[in-house]
């Protein structure tokens, strides 16, 4: 059982006692769920193989018994599961107080195009029947969709449904059954899910059972299409690290070296790996390795392993095959957000990765980490190109918006000209393949129903296309032309939208026609930030919310203000960013 600390009364205002207690009732809530699914097999999750023909199913159990050993059966109609795949179990130990397993079974022999039913069993007992189609063969007319999330908790979990507020951690099927015409929960028929890092807010958070909540949540979704991962920053410590190894073991991995340990013992490397998908190579990164240091990797085996992946992926056979590139991973190349994260982090990145992307021409960079969502120009070494239109440089999109605790604040700096779309909505991602030649994305609008108006959940607030026909590594001599300009409105060359969907809450409309940055600015320089500041805790209160991602203009913080201390910021002059030649790659100065 885990302990739940409910509220400590010291040197805490009646906000935070608020807070802490609604917060407090929802774990409880969880325990009690997860109690009551204790006799029951749950947490039921699909994932894709390295082999088209076969499809990994994992889930967890309280016990494990060998007269009754975890086995998934699986056939073409509900009433038929006529095969039978047996499966592992994996004890976990890391929770205090409880000891539970992993299992993971993998069902093969899957013909294309094929819809099977399957349930799993094990010492709880057998699950109700689901189903997927495997491998889907595109009709005419009929793209591919895979659906993107970033920074997804158990509370505050405003993609999955209408019904997810930050009021309770319970957002499962009966929560949603209200309504699954929009969200999540009506991307079934998608072909894939991927979750670029940041899980349930914590996946360790209260024993695990704040992780459990989260897939017994995600079940309504992941246990019909495969749901795939990468690592985020609150899965870095130790306790969260060893939950995210553990509960995503099912992944494909392809990684060097295959394992790595955690807390629990080892475990495959999830950490990094790749896998195709109709048109697609995925590649997943670490972005952590930047920032902290595993046991039996390093960032610069990742790099080399990632390296050597893009090798393959783009020699000319395999490109023909599948053309498009996806790499992923949590942290950000390039964003405009208010904090640090957007300026000494995105450099450590692109200082290593920027030129290998630039050389093997990855179409698209995606992470999460920001609570919003952005996408650049195509971009490289900070220079852009105006189109979409055979793009000369990889594009850059940040997708973290899927809804949790920490709320994105208003933002409060203007986009510069290589940003082409920001937006601080709750949000998530539906990528539709076409051909190998035409890639559609649209970011899906999911904002609450507290603050904003619930006819607006479920709208494409974004929807843009890239159109290459000649996937190849990009040539420095048609390398982006474009300098960047800080600020958008002085670029004649591009085009930027920032939509901030706190602008009708904000009060701040002067009729002007200046933009809602200048008017924040305006606001806090006549009004203090104090004033500020109480502005922005009347947007948190009108959607529940726990606190800001960020209040302050450079800093790197989780609901900090101005008057602290600032993380380092690295001065121009000592950015060490690159740009290729006309003649080949050379380091020079991106500032030039």
């Amino acid at each position: 059982k885990a302990t739940v600390s409910v509220l400590n009364w010291d040197n805490v205002t009646l906000r935070d006692n608020y807070q802490t207690m609604r917060a407090a009732l929802g774990v409880l809530a969880a325990l009690a769920a997860s109690v009551d699914a204790k006799d029951g097999v749950r947490q039921i999750h699909l994932a894709l193989t390295q082999d088209e023909a076969s499809m990994s199913v994992q889930w967890v159990a309280n016990a494990t018994s060998a007269a009754a050993p975890p086995t998934v059966r699986y056939g073409l109609a509900a009433d038929a599961l006529t095969m039978i795949a047996h499966g592992d179990a994996k004890v976990f130990t890391v929770d205090a107080g409880r000891t539970w397993y992993t299992h993971v079974a993998v069902m093969r022999g899957l013909s294309p195009d094929t819809r099977y039913f399957y349930a799993v069993a094990d010492a709880a007992g057998t699950s109700d029947v689901r189903h997927f189609v495997n491998a889907r063969k595109r009709a005419a007319g009929d793209p591919y969709k895979h659906i993107i999330v970033g920074d997804l908790g158990a509370a505050f979990a405003f993609s999955v449904c209408t019904a997810c507020s930050g009021k309770s951690l319970v957002c499962d099927k009966a929560t949603c059954a209200g309504n699954t015409s929009v969200g999540l929960v009506s991307e079934t028929d998608a072909d894939m899910l991927l979750h670029v890092g940041d899980f349930a807010y914590n996946l360790n958070t209260d024993g695990g059972a704040v992780g459990d909540r989260f897939f017994e949540n995600m079940e309504q979704v992941s246990a019909y299409l495969p749901y795939m991962v990468s690592v985020g920053n609150h899965e870095n410590d130790a306790g969260a690290l060893a939950h995210f190894a553990e509960r995503y073991r099912a992944m494909p991995v392809n990684s060097v070296p295959p394992s790595f340990n955690t807390t629990n013992g080892a475990t495959p490397n999830n950490l990094y790996f790749s896998w195709d998908k109709n048109l697609v190579h995925y590649i997943s990164i670490s972005t952590e390795v930047w920032f902290l240091s595993y046991t039996g990797v390093t960032k610069a085996g990742m790099l080399q392993w990632l390296e050597e992946d893009l090798k393959a992926a783009t020699a000319p056979a395999q490109r023909a095959l599948v053309p498009w590139i996806v790499v992923e991973g949590h942290r950000s190349m390039y964003c405009t957000s208010n904090d640090g994260d957007c300026s000494k982090e995105t450099w450590e990145l692109r200082n290593d990765l920027e030129e290998l992307l630039y050389r093997y021409g990855v179409d698209l960079f995606v992470n999460g980490h920001e609570h919003d969502y952005e996408r650049t120009y195509p971009l490289a070494f900070g220079y852009h190109e105006a189109g979409y239109v055979n793009p000369n440089a990889t594009v850059y999109v940040v997708n973290g918006g899927a809804g949790n605790q920490e709320i994105h604040d208003p933002f409060t700096k203007d986009p510069p000209s290589w940003s082409a779309f920001r937006a601080n909505t709750f949000s998530y991602s539906r990528v539709l393949i076409h051909n190998a030649t035409h890639l559609q994305w649209q970011q899906v609008q999911t904002d609450p129903y507290d603050g904003f108006p619930m006819s607006e959940y479920g709208e494409v607030i974004d929807d843009w296309w890239v159109v290459q026909h000649r996937h190849a590594p990009f040539k420095p001599e048609h390398a982006p032309k474009l300098k960047t300009a800080k600020r958008c409105s002085e670029s004649a060359a591009t085009k930027c939208t920032s939509y901030d969907h706190w602008e009708p809450l904000l009060g701040l409309d002067d009729g002007s026609g200046r933009s809602l940055v200048e008017r924040i600015r305006a606001y806090r320089a006549a009004h203090g930030d104090a004033a500020w500041r109480a502005k922005l805790d009347g947007l948190l209160s009108s959607v529940h919310g726990r606190m800001w991602e960020d209040v302050r203009d450079n800093g790197y913080s989780d609901n900090a203000w101005a008057k602290d201390k600032p993380r380092e910021e690295v001065p121009m002059s000592k950015r060490g960013g690159v740009r290729p030649s006309r003649t080949g790659f050379q380091w020079i100065n991106s500032d030039q």
